[in-house]
């Protein structure tokens, strides 16, 4: 018997073949649709139906087939979109970059806040104490505000710190060239760190207090306050949330100092921080 010298190869391609035609995926199972070859799981359909917000169950099941062609219309628009090449343009790479970034670190927070315990009562109870601008002496204040881009030339700033009203800022940055806006808004004492809010409360009346913020600089002076204070029910689940807060703050800050001791980070001439901050 004459032995074929191309059986192996034929072979293996026949096995090959038939290993992929098993393995051609269809919607069943865990999978809701098949999009080109593109799975859409039933764990993706049921996080759209999570986010939805449909509270009855018959509902949701109504509302399942639209959703399910939301997703599978997302997914060819997405197939699209890469045939055109957009998942390799620079730009879209560096978006997705920081997007995964903040999604990590997002998840990381998380697990490590999972790992806080609950404070005691006395723990809270003495905290809520320490702390009487966030419950029992909660004000709600009223600001007139200036709102402008940070300066480019840092003595604009520096200067800024001899003015004692808000008329006087902006008289200041008039004469500057600096372009503001005016608004007026809330201030909720419970909300802010009462290290801060007593450093606001502080001040003279009249005097305004500036703050920068990734949004730009912030002027602000106090109009008006009303009291508001909370009670114990209310006050017992702020103040636990508020010292979980603090807890993950101090952990996560610990976490990256023991990162930059064992890190070796290589800055390009210019580029590296001050010595005091690395």
């Amino acid at each position: 018997m004459r032995i074929n010298s191309h059986a192996p190869v034929l072979l293996s391609v026949l096995v090959a073949s038939l290993m992929l035609g098993g393995c051609a995926k269809e919607a069943t199972g865990q999978v809701a649709a098949v999009v080109n070859g593109d799975e859409i799981t039933l764990q993706e359909v049921n996080a759209e139906l999570a986010n939805a917000g449909i509270p009855d169950a018959t509902q949701k099941e109504k509302a399942r087939a639209s959703i399910v062609q939301r997703l599978v219309d997302k997914r060819l628009l997405e197939q699209q979109a890469k045939a055109a090449g957009i998942d390799r343009d620079p730009e879209f790479l560096m978006r997705q970059r920081q997007l995964n970034q903040a999604l990590v670190l997002e998840f990381y927070a998380k697990r490590a806040q999972d790992t806080i315990r609950v404070p005691d009562k006395a723990t809270i109870d003495k905290f809520i104490s320490d702390n009487p601008t966030n419950f029992a002496g909660r004000t709600i204040y009223t600001v007139e505000q200036i709102r402008f881009a940070p300066p480019e030339d840092p003595a604009i700033m520096n200067r800024m710190k001899d003015l004692h009203s808000l008329s006087a800022i902006t008289q200041f940055l008039d004469g500057q060239g600096v372009k503001y806006a005016r608004a007026t808004s809330k201030i909720d004492s419970a909300q802010v760190p009462a290290p801060m809010m007593q450093q606001v409360m502080s001040l003279p009346p009249g005097e305004p207090f500036v703050i920068p913020t990734p949004q730009g600089v912030v002027a602000s002076v106090i109009v008006n306050k009303e009291a508001a204070p909370l009670s114990a029910e209310q006050a017992q689940p702020l103040a636990v949330q508020m010292m979980r807060n603090q807890a993950l703050d101090g952990m996560m800050q610990q976490r990256l100092k023991d990162a930059r001791s064992k890190a070796k980070v290589d800055y390009q001439t210019g580029f590296a921080p001050p010595a005091a901050t690395k």
